[in-house]
C-alpha cells in the first residue's frame, strides 16, 4: 500500500488524537475536512464533497470552508451535537521548511463555546461533570462564558433519582462522566432519555488529586456565599470539580482565569423538581416547541441586562426552601415595587451596562478584541452611578448588594490609559495601544512610521540616480516590496537591481537596501500586533 503524503499523514496523526471531533484542518485560507469528517460535514453543512490526492490510489474525500466564516459553520455543527477541533497553522507558510507546523489550538464542544453567536444572551450554557463511586455521586457545573461554578455531592438514598433532578435543574449542554458511570449503560440510557445533550467519558485520572489540586487557586463558598473551610469533607464534589476543570483546560488549551469562586451547595436547599415537573409547569420553556413565550419566565422577565436575565432564569429553576432567604428576596422586591423612583433610577443605570460577565470570560480566554475592552470600560463607568442609586436602600438584600458592589476602578483606569477610542476590529490589525502607555510599543510604532518614510526617500533617491522619473516602490502580499519599472525605461535599469517579476507592462525588481527596509517594517509590524 502506498504511503500517504506528508501533509495527509500529519492530518491523520492529528485526527487520531481527536477521534470524537470533526477536525478543521487549516490549509491556507480554508479549513479542510477529509475522509469521514468530510462526509459528515458535507451532509450536515450542505457542502460540496470533493477529493484530494493523498498518495493513495483513491483520492481522499474532502470539503472545506473559508477560515473567516468558521464560526457560522461551527455553530451549526455544535447545534447538531458535534465537537469541533480547530487545527491551526503555527508558522508562516512562506518561511516554513517542509510542511507547515500545525496543531489543535482549541476544541469547541457544546458546553465550552464562547462565541456570542453560539450563546443565548439570557441563558447560561452549562457543562456538567458527574463522578460516580459506588452508589454516591459528585456533581460540578460551570458556565465558562460567565465563570459561574457550582458543585455538590449526593450521598443519601435514591441517589440516582436525585442526580437526575440535578441534571434537570441545570439542563447542561454537555455532561462529562467518569468511567464507572459511563460503563453503567442503564444509568446513561436514563440520562439520555431525559435530556438531549453530549455525554463524554473522561479518564479517571482527571478526577483525582483531591483538594491539593485546588488549594490556593479557588475560593469555596457555601449556600449563603460565606467562605467554606471544611471543603476537604466534600470529597465527591472535589472529584467532580477536578474532572470538570481538567476537561475545560483540555478543550480550551489554556488556563482558566475567569473562575475564582466555587459554590458548594446542598441539594436540600432548593425544591426538588424532576424534569417532568419542570416541563409540565413550563417554567422556562414550552412543552410543545421549547419556546419562551407563554412560560413563567416570559411573564416575569423584564430584566434590563443579559446578566439579570440569566439570574432570573436560575432563580426560577431553583425554588428556595429556606424561609429566611425567601423573605429576604420578598422584602427586596417589595421595596423595588413601592419605591418607583428608586426602581426607575436602577433601570436607567442598568440599561447602559453590557454583559460584563461574558466580556470578562472572553478576555480571560484570550478571545476578546479591543472593542470588547471598550464595552467593558463603558459598563464599568456606570457602576458608581448605580451604586449611588443604591446608597439609601432599606431591605437587607439590597443593602448587601450595595456593600458588595465593586466599582472596578482599577480595571477602568487600566483600559482608559491603554486602549485608544477607535481601535481596529481585530487584535492583529494593531492600532490598539495609546501613545505613552508603553515605551516599547511607542518605539515600534515610531520605527514603523520611519520605515514608510524610508520608502518615500528611497523612491526619490532611486529616481534621481537612475533617471527613471516614473519609477515607483509598491507592495503586495505575495511579493512584498518591489521597484516597478515600465518597458520603455528598462534600458536605464542599473545592474544592482535584482529581477523579481516580469509583467506585460514592465518589470519588478528588488535591491539589497529595499530588502533591508522591508524586513525592518515587517519585523516592527509583527511585534506591534
Amino acid at each position: 500500500m502506498a504511503e500517504y503524503s506528508p501533509m495527509m499523514q500529519h492530518y491523520l496523526d492529528t485526527k487520531e488524537k481527536y477521534k470524537d471531533c470533526i477536525l478543521f484542518y487549516r490549509l491556507g485560507d480554508f479549513y479542510e475536512m477529509f475522509f469521514d469528517d468530510a462526509k459528515t460535514a458535507s451532509r450536515e453543512l450542505e457542502l460540496t464533497l470533493t477529493g484530494k490526492d493523498c498518495g493513495q490510489e483513491e483520492r481522499a474525500p474532502m470539503c472545506g470552508i473559508p477560515f473567516h466564516a468558521a464560526n457560522v459553520y461551527i455553530a451549526k455543527l455544535i447545534e447538531k451535537g458535534y465537537k469541533v477541533a480547530i487545527c491551526e497553522q503555527l508558522e508562516d507558510p512562506k518561511k516554513a521548511k517542509g510542511i507547515v507546523k500545525r496543531d489543535v489550538i482549541r476544541v469547541v464542544t457544546p458546553g465550552t463555546v464562547l462565541e456570542d453567536n453560539l450563546l443565548d444572551e439570557k441563558k447560561n450554557n452549562y457543562i456538567m461533570s458527574v463522578y460516580k463511586q459506588g452508589i454516591f455521586f459528585g456533581v460540578a457545573v460551570c458556565d465558562i462564558s460567565t465563570g459561574d461554578f457550582f458543585a455538590t455531592q449526593i450521598k443519601e438514598t435514591n441517589n440516582f433519582s436525585k442526580l437526575l433532578d440535578e441534571i434537570a435543574r441545570y439542563y447542561p449542554a454537555e455532561i462529562v462522566v467518569n468511567k464507572m458511570l459511563y460503563m453503567s449503560s442503564e444509568e446513561i440510557a436514563k440520562i439520555r432519555e431525559r435530556i438531549d445533550c453530549y455525554i463524554s467519558n473522561l479518564d479517571d485520572e482527571n478526577f483525582t488529586g483531591g483538594i491539593k489540586k485546588l488549594e490556593g487557586r479557588y475560593t469555596f463558598t457555601d449556600d449563603r456565599g460565606e467562605r467554606l473551610d471544611n471543603i476537604e469533607e466534600k470529597d465527591f464534589a472535589i472529584a467532580a470539580i477536578n474532572g470538570l476543570l481538567e476537561y475545560i483546560k483540555q478543550m480550551q488549551k489554556t488556563e482558566i482565569e475567569n473562575i475564582n469562586v466555587i459554590k458548594i451547595y446542598s441539594i436540600t436547599k432548593y425544591m426538588s423538581l424532576d424534569i417532568s415537573a419542570r416541563r409540565n409547569l413550563e417554567l422556562t420553556e414550552r412543552m410543545r416547541d421549547k419556546g419562551k413565550r407563554g412560560t413563567l419566565l416570559w411573564v416575569l422577565d423584564k430584566t434590563s441586562t443579559s446578566m439579570g436575565g440569566r439570574l432570573l432564569r436560575r432563580w426560577i429553576n431553583d425554588p428556595l426552601l429556606d424561609v429566611y432567604e425567601i423573605n429576604s428576596r420578598l422584602e427586596a422586591v417589595k421595596e423595588l415595587k413601592t419605591e418607583m423612583i428608586l426602581r426607575d433610577d436602577i433601570l436607567e443605570s442598568l440599561k447602559k451596562i453590557f454583559d460584563i460577565e461574558r466580556l470578562a470570560g472572553k478576555i480571560a480566554f484570550g478571545n476578546a478584541n479591543a472593542r470588547d475592552l471598550l464595552s467593558l470600560k463603558s459598563s464599568i463607568k456606570k457602576i458608581p452611578e448605580l451604586k449611588k442609586v443604591l446608597e439609601n436602600v432599606n431591605s437587607d438584600l439590597l443593602k448587601e448588594l450595595y456593600t458588595n458592589l465593586d466599582e472596578l476602578k482599577d480595571v477602568y483606569e487600566l483600559i482608559e490609559k491603554s486602549i485608544i477610542e477607535e481601535p481596529g476590529i481585530t487584535i492583529t490589525e494593531g492600532n490598539l495601544i495609546k501613545k505613552g502607555y508603553n515605551e516599547e510599543v511607542d518605539k515600534l510604532k515610531s520605527a514603523s512610521t520611519d520605515g514608510k518614510t524610508w520608502l518615500v526617500n528611497l523612491e526619490a533617491k532611486e529616481r534621481e540616480e537612475t533617471g527613471i522619473k516614473n519609477l515607483k516602490i509598491s507592495f503586495n502580499k505575495v511579493f512584498g516590496y518591489y521597484i516597478e519599472v515600465t518597458k520603455s525605461n528598462l534600458k536605464m535599469v542599473p545592474d544592482r537591481y535584482i529581477r523579481k517579476q516580469t509583467l506585460t507592462t514592465g518589470e519588478r525588481y528588488i535591491t539589497e537596501e529595499l530588502k533591508e527596509i522591508e524586513d525592518a517594517i515587517l519585523r516592527f509590524s509583527r511585534k506591534i500586533s
